[in-house]
């Protein structure tokens, strides 16, 4: 019996722990785990040597905004999977907001076909559902989505068809959901009382890019998320709290759960890295909604991370463009939040395993497997078990290397001046999907598409 791949050596990292074994690949999927050694004299094509690395699943990235169609200034197809390829997510799940935005099973399907003519990884999609398209979420469903991604009173162009004027749509959206067994997500900000500490701090003459945190404090999160999960517990709708920096909101979404909703509470490498001295620092270039927290927040955060309150971690990868960053550094309400996340998710991350923060095999679930779960492609991907997709990320723990924004595939590399020049030890060294080698250091190894799949639940 032949095979495509053999990665020997290595340390295999999944949530049960972490064990020396080889790894065979035959047609893009895992063919057997073996103890190490003991597929030599095998009939092999290639053979990896992972001597002191160590091997993990591709990341399931439920939390990627890329703006093709309509919005490519931000990010497109190429850039954006090409940084998910370099990063080690190898399924990044596209959120709806592009224009016109995906709010239909007609445009989800064409976004799919575009994202297979162009996309460098695999992918899965979110449909959008608002109190105007409540009546095509089962379509969505049927067509392909994983979930959905709805908003709360804010119009903008590319969320059309998203949006839940007040607790009436969100009831209806939910409930329709729950009958197609799909999760949605919802942005936890109280936009109008945020708005009034807002405009009180621009009447005092507060655009300072302190003023941006100020606004936008942690109960106008808990004040969001309430409500979503009210309706949650009496509809039995799958409710997914997407980038989460408050304890307090995680504290009480984690209650509702105890008590049987379905909740799951997502938060973002940002949240776990930076602070809001970092925001005071660098203003639009450390914008994100919700913003950064204090230090003893983010350490409040990582307890959360570890006795599971957290579910998720999702990248939010959203960069900006250059001249929302250059009028955020006049008036930092007038900037343009969003990172660049998925080229730095892995070195950010394995720099606080190195730390002691948490474990390899937590940030596999966390990651990995988890987010695969929740969207219903587990044991396709998540998991390096024979008949999963041969998707791998071979890390080194112990190599020390400095962050470089210039260096990124994002199409807005001055998104990523937060992470230049930052210190990490742990580096992504290749990454693989279905066994086919992506990317070396951080850098692609491919010049064309390998032939991306859609993946459905």
């Amino acid at each position: 019996m032949r095979f495509d791949l053999l990665v020997q050596g290595g340390s295999l990292v999944s949530t049960e722990g972490i064990e020396k074994a080889d790894l065979l690949v035959r047609d893009g999927k895992i063919a057997a785990i073996v103890s190490p050694g003991s597929a030599d004299g095998l009939d092999v094509s290639e053979v990896v040597d992972a001597s002191g690395m160590m091997v993990l699943p591709g990341i399931v990235d439920l939390h990627v905004h890329i703006g093709e169609p309509g919005k490519e200034q931000k990010e497109d197809v190429v850039t954006g999977t090409k940084a998910a390829a370099a990063g080690g997510v190898t399924t990044p799940v596209i959120m709806p907001n592009c224009v016109p935005p995906v709010n239909s099973a007609e445009r989800l399907i064409a976004r799919g076909e575009l994202f297979e003519a162009k996309s460098f990884v695999d992918f899965a999609l979110l449909g959008g559902a608002g109190g105007e398209s409540v009546d095509q979420i089962a379509e969505q469903a049927d067509a392909g989505a994983v979930g959905y991604k709805s908003y709360v009173g804010t119009y903008r162009e590319e969320r059309k068809g998203l949006i839940c004027q007040g607790t009436g749509d969100i009831y209806r959206v939910l409930e329709k959901s729950a009958e197609v067994d799909r999760f949605i997500g919802y942005h936890c900000e109280d936009g109008p009382s945020a708005k009034v500490l807002r405009d009180r701090l621009i009447e005092a003459g507060r655009v300072d890019f302190r003023a941006y945190h100020e606004s936008r404090p942690e109960f106008t999160e808990s004040l969001a998320t309430v409500p979503l999960l009210e309706i949650a517990r009496e509809t039995g709708g799958r409710l997914y709290l997407v980038h989460m920096s408050s304890p307090w909101a995680m504290d009480v979404a984690d209650m509702y759960r105890e008590n049987g909703t379905d909740v799951t509470i997502e938060t973002c490498p940002h949240y776990l890295t930076f602070t809001d001295e970092d925001t005071a620092r660098l203003g639009p270039y450390a914008q994100v909604a919700p913003p950064l927290r204090s230090p003893e927040t983010m350490e409040l955060m990582w307890d959360l991370i570890n006795d599971g309150t957290i579910d998720i971690i999702g990248t939010d990868h959203a960069p900006g463009t250059p001249d929302e960053k250059v009028r955020g550094q006049k008036n930092i309400f007038e900037g343009g939040g969003g990172l660049p996340a998925m080229e730095t998710i892995w070195p950010t991350l394995l720099a606080e395993v190195n730390r002691g923060r948490t474990t390899l095999e937590n940030l596999v679930w966390l990651m990995c497997e988890h987010p695969a779960r929740v969207a219903d492609i587990y044991p396709r991907k998540g998991t390096l078990i024979p008949g999963a997709d041969a998707d791998m990320v071979l890390v080194d723990l112990d190599e020390t290397y400095k962050l470089s924004a210039d260096s990124m595939y994002t199409k807005n590399q001055d998104s990523g001046t937060i992470f230049d020049g930052m210190e990490v030890t742990g580096r992504v060294k290749m990454v693989y999907q279905r066994g086919h080698l992506l990317s070396r250091d951080g850098k692609l190894v491919v010049e064309e598409p390998i032939g991306a799949q859609w993946i459905r639940p």
